[in-house]
């Protein structure tokens, strides 16, 4: 735990380091500054599409770009005679990604909501949500060479999953839906504005974990085959 600890706290300093935490800012100002111009008070529909957003696409986007950063410097080559194993390594940047996207996310609602809505399943939609996507990115990058390539992959691999965005605008009306994880994410964020039904919220909380736990299986197996084994 206290290795785990201290690799969380320099993945912190390499966000800072790479400018990550100053774009999460920026981009936090920037919706904040939306919210309360627009007087968007009463619109949680579009609240939550935007904030769904932010762990979506900046947590996959961002664990890929700090990857090939390491990975360029030849630091993961290192990870090998290094006290740090791939599972301590992984984690630590999720739980840091997720710190950041935590404080962006609940500076946007309370620009966009206020203060008054439900503050665990709202931790708990954008942890799950966050961390589920942090582990797809690892998947996503660990094939390409560079943030050109990365790029071309991001829309491939996060096209299925908003296709929840249908159901939660009553585009559509399928249960088929429903096998797809971040179906869970937007019942959870749904459920941190209004009243939502128990077994709403038992599937999406047991779905959303069993696919962080499924995601983090591949992302293991494929990060050491590919980025440390270089396969």
């Amino acid at each position: 735990m206290r290795v785990l600890i201290k690799t969380i706290w320099w993945d912190l300093k390499l966000l800072a380091r790479y400018n990550i935490i100053t774009v999460a800012i920026v981009i936090a100002v920037f919706y904040t500054g939306v919210f309360l111009g627009f007087n968007l008070r009463g619109h949680d529909d579009i609240l939550i599409a935007l904030i769904f957003s932010d762990p979506a696409f900046m947590g996959f986007t961002f664990v890929g770009a700090m990857v090939l950063f390491e990975k360029g410097s030849n630091t993961l080559q290192a990870l090998v005679v290094t006290p740090i194993k791939i599972w301590q390594y992984l984690f630590s940047k999720a739980i840091a990604l997720t710190l950041v996207a935590l404080i962006v996310c609940f500076a946007m609602v309370f620009a966009g909501h206020g203060f008054k809505f439900n503050y665990l399943m709202f931790f708990l939609a954008t942890f799950l949500s966050s961390i589920f996507f942090i582990f797809l990115g690892f998947i996503g990058v660990a094939r390409v060479k560079s943030f050109n390539q990365y790029i071309i992959v991001i829309p491939l691999f996060l096209m299925p999953f908003i296709l929840p965005y249908l159901n939660f605008f009553d585009v559509t009306d399928t249960l088929w839906f429903y096998l797809i994880p971040t179906q869970g994410s937007f019942i959870l964020y749904k459920g941190a504005f209004e009243s939502m039904s128990a077994t709403d919220i038992i599937y999406a909380l047991i779905y959303l974990s069993i696919s962080i736990g499924v995601a983090y299986y591949y992302s293991k197996k494929l990060f050491l085959k590919h980025i440390i084994r270089g396969e």
